[in-house]
């Protein structure tokens, strides 16, 4: 039978291993992940909030990023281990999927576009392309394939009536029809206050369309998400805290995005922040007619085959975080 003196000890023994747990627990080094990024705008602002902030490092994440001007370059680079996640437009992994890379994506931040397609000055439709030349990042990227759409949807056959051209990020492209290199390109809307100063058409704005798409999405290789569950979670927590604080915190908001943007200039950064409370969505689950729009695209790629949701997306982490109220 134990005396009052060994309860008083036993208790305090108790205490103190509790607290030194959560000393531990609190002291324990953040996981490093590499993430890779392509394009200009929204998934830049949502990265740099989170860092300044310092949301991913509370959710235990120490995050390194690098930008990458192609999203058909990130698959290369994710395929070749040079990162851990690659962060761009969901129909880039879709397609290294189908081309026999184990991608999947495992959160979509956005299912719903965000560019635009501009125009040299003397161009004031899309079925003015005709017989012109058009820019894209690269071959096989996501500035290719909304090019495709907005062609398209303009009446245009992109393979037979325009010639395209690769040119690199929305920078790049924005000096060639300036210089009169291309006629017309797709285009982060976070452009449009400069492309307007500077004579450009607006001929499409995508996010007014009603196509749902994966946009903006995390990838990961499938052997990485194996080994790395928690982690995959732990980065999904700092996307969506760090969406919200974009979101909610204009103050904070605007900091990244000039920072970003590396601009001053007032309107371009409000449109800009505009723009990504209107896209972005903090409970970022894909959508099954967002898979579909890129599956449509990509006919050519499937070969006759039959796909589906599941063989492009992986939701494990996003349905632990649903299951332990994480969205709520």
């Amino acid at each position: 039978m134990k005396t009052n003196g060994q309860n008083r000890l036993f208790v305090l023994l108790i205490i103190f291993m509790s607290a030194t747990t959560r000393f531990d627990a609190a002291a324990q080094t953040p996981d490093k992940v590499r993430l890779g990024y392509s394009g200009t705008g929204i998934n830049n602002y949502v990265l740099q909030i989170g860092k300044r902030l310092g949301i991913f490092r509370r959710n235990g994440i120490d995050l390194e990023v690098v930008y990458v001007n192609s999203g058909s370059l990130l698959n290369q680079a994710l395929i070749a281990g040079t990162f851990d996640v690659s962060f761009s437009q969901g129909s880039e992994a879709m397609l290294a999927k189908l081309r026999g890379a184990d991608m999947r994506i495992v959160a979509v931040i956005a299912n719903r576009f965000n560019h635009v397609y501009l125009s040299a000055p003397s161009i004031t439709s899309i079925k003015q392309l005709k017989g012109k030349k058009v820019a894209v990042s690269r071959f096989g990227s996501g500035s290719h394939f909304q090019t495709n759409l907005a062609l398209k949807e303009g009446g245009l056959d992109p393979e037979k009536d325009v010639t395209v051209f690769q040119i690199g990020n929305s920078g790049a492209r924005m000096a060639a029809i300036l210089s009169g290199t291309v006629d017309g390109t797709i285009m982060a809307a976070d452009f449009v206050p400069k492309a307007k100063k500077e004579g450009f058409n607006i001929l499409v704005d995508l996010a007014d369309a009603k196509i749902e798409y994966p946009f903006l999405a995390l990838h990961m290789i499938g052997s990485y998400i194996d080994r790395n569950m928690k982690i995959t979670e732990a980065l999904i927590r700092g996307m969506s805290e760090s969406i919200r604080a974009l979101q909610s915190d204009p103050a904070n908001a605007k900091i990244a995005i000039k920072t970003a943007l590396k601009t001053d200039d007032a309107e371009t950064i409000d449109y800009a922040l505009a723009r990504s409370v209107r896209v972005l969505n903090p409970r970022p689950f894909p959508t099954a007619a967002g898979i579909q729009t890129v599956l449509d695209e990509l006919a050519k790629e499937t070969k006759g085959k039959t796909y589906k949701f599941d063989d492009f997306v992986d939701m494990r982490a996003l349905r632990a975080l649903e299951k332990e109220g994480f969205f709520k």
